[in-house]
């Protein structure tokens, strides 16, 4: 499926080509059942989005939301997941959800997660916009800071 930026704003830029985009939330990694559903492992479910976005050529894949169903996990967990999204080596644009908002010690402040180049997370390593210039995009989006955010553009 071939993405078309539609924007009422004027864009200093213009794509350069069709952009590829591969979205997909509500992973809930951490999940009890999640991990049930994938043999006892939770990460399958990103590294199915993942490789479907390399066999589409994908140019960024939008995580948007609840990529994880709270935002303290197990550390093998982060690893593993950090370890998937880096091997993707494709840019990741994800957007803390309701579940796994980007609250001060939510785990995309430290550990395995911040130490991937290919993740942007939006509210945290990037305000409210991740500027992919070389292709002409740029992905708009407003973080869940908190639980009880449930409306996070008021």
């Amino acid at each position: 499926m071939r993405a078309v930026l539609l924007s009422s704003c004027a864009m200093p830029f213009a794509p350069s080509r069709d952009i590829v985009l591969v979205h997909s939330s509500d992973l809930h990694m951490d999940h009890d059942y999640t991990a049930r559903l994938h043999g006892g492992d939770g990460t399958a479910g990103l590294s199915s989005v993942l490789a479907a976005a390399r066999a589409a050529a994908a140019d960024v894949v939008v995580l948007a939301g609840d990529t994880f169903d709270c935002h303290r996990l197990p550390t093998d967990l982060l690893e593993r997941a950090a370890a998937i999204i880096s091997a993707a080596a494709l840019p990741v644009v994800l957007l803390p959800g309701n579940h796994d908002p980007a609250v001060p010690d939510a785990v995309y402040h430290g550990g395995a997660l911040s130490a991937v180049d290919n993740l942007h997370v939006l509210g945290v390593t990037h305000d409210e916009a991740v500027l992919f210039a070389d292709i002409g995009l740029e992905i708009w989006g407003r973080a869940h800071r908190d639980y009880g955010d449930m409306i996070p553009f008021e």
